[in-house]
């Protein structure tokens, strides 16, 4: 569903299952139920519905004309696609609220513009705004993983103690068999450690390209503010378009690399331990 249609329907039912709609129909549920009847003129109490009716589809359509109400029903719908609580690290937190904050900040600014070619154009960019928020908070995701991933963490320490070790060893070793598995083990550690370097290295990247997006998201929306009505042919809407697909498409290699690295097993490092002197011996009898 596009984002305009999700708004709309966000903002319906914000309206619908307001409190002061709850109170009118629950008024009237409370009336009807208990068979109050009209006073005076001693009319059913089923006739209650007559007047509330009206009454609640009156409290349903002010809401729908108030804007601080439709603002707050589109930034919970944008709450729930994406779960800043979920995120515990505050520097992907505050980026990721920053990112929702320009991308409300954008679809009021097209809800501004009358209807029209420059209004269609700029919600294009408004959808496209909203597939470029996805991203970020899909990165924002992958980043808090590697954060936490405490197998991860210690791998990084104990590969690089263990690669040391393991050459030590090697160095010292006079058993042809011990050393041909001691150099088995130690190429396995290597790329162990390669991998991790590699992780580590796209992560930081990953982060950077995230303060970067950011900074361009903010641009954009800097430069909606400066669009209207009467520039739908002069090209702004468009350039506006070509510098999130841009974007949009960056964050995605950027994914593709994280998820090409993260997916590989790189814990899974060889764990076999080189045999002794006693059990090279034995296996030799």
């Amino acid at each position: 569903m596009e984002t305009r249609q999700r708004a709309r329907s966000a903002i319906l039912s914000s309206a619908v299952f307001s409190v002061p709609s709850a109170l009118v129909i629950a008024a009237g549920v409370l009336l009807v139920g208990l068979d109050v009847q009209i006073p005076l003129v001693n009319l059913p109490a089923i006739t209650w519905l007559a007047g509330i009716a009206p009454l609640w589809v009156g409290v349903v359509v002010a809401r729908l004309f108030n804007e601080k109400a439709n603002a707050e029903a589109v930034a919970e719908m944008f709450r729930e696609d994406y779960d800043v609580n979920a995120l515990q690290t505050p520097q992907l937190r505050s980026m990721l609220n920053r990112a929702l904050d320009y991308r409300q900040r954008i679809d009021a600014q097209v809800k501004k513009f009358p209807d029209g070619p420059m209004k269609v154009k700029l919600a294009d960019v408004a959808n496209q705004v909203e597939q470029w928020v996805g991203q970020i908070y899909t990165i924002s995701k992958r980043l808090e993983h590697y954060h936490s991933d405490k197998v991860i963490q210690r791998d990084m320490v104990m590969v690089e103690q263990s690669l040391s070790e393991l050459q030590r060893r090697r160095s010292l070793e006079r058993n042809p068999e011990i050393a041909q598995e001691l150099e088995r083990t130690i190429a396995g550690r290597q790329d162990q450690l390669r991998s991790l370097r590699s992780l580590d290295t796209t992560m930081d990247r990953a982060e950077l390209q995230l303060e970067n997006t950011l900074t361009a998201l903010g641009t954009v929306y800097s430069q909606a503010l400066l669009i209207d009505a009467r520039d739908v042919n002069s090209g702004r809407a468009q350039r506006l378009q070509e510098n999130i697909t841009e974007q949009v498409a960056g964050l995605q290699d950027m994914l593709s690399s994280i998820d090409e690295v993260y997916g590989t097993n790189l814990t899974s490092s060889a764990t076999a331990e080189p045999r002794t002197r006693s059990q090279a011996a034995s296996g030799r009898r």
